[in-house]
């Protein structure tokens, strides 16, 4: 994985328009999303394109009430 392609956690959250890094904790958890590791570097790291490549969610459909 090249370096370039990595990026930090608040940065997903933001690409993603997360104010909080929770639901990108959730989705590393979940599987959706790998950790990478950069040498010399305790941060976590994610793959930019992988967060880019994630399924967009649907638009919820009006309620019929």
């Amino acid at each position: 994985m090249e370096n370039e392609d990595l990026i930090k956690v608040a940065e997903a959250a933001h690409i993603l328009g997360f104010k909080q890094r929770k639901k990108i904790d959730l989705l590393i958890k979940e599987g959706f999303l790998r950790v990478h590791a950069k040498k010399d570097s305790k941060q976590i790291w994610l793959s930019k394109s992988e967060v880019f490549d994630l399924p967009k969610a649907l638009p919820a459909k009006p309620s019929v009430d």
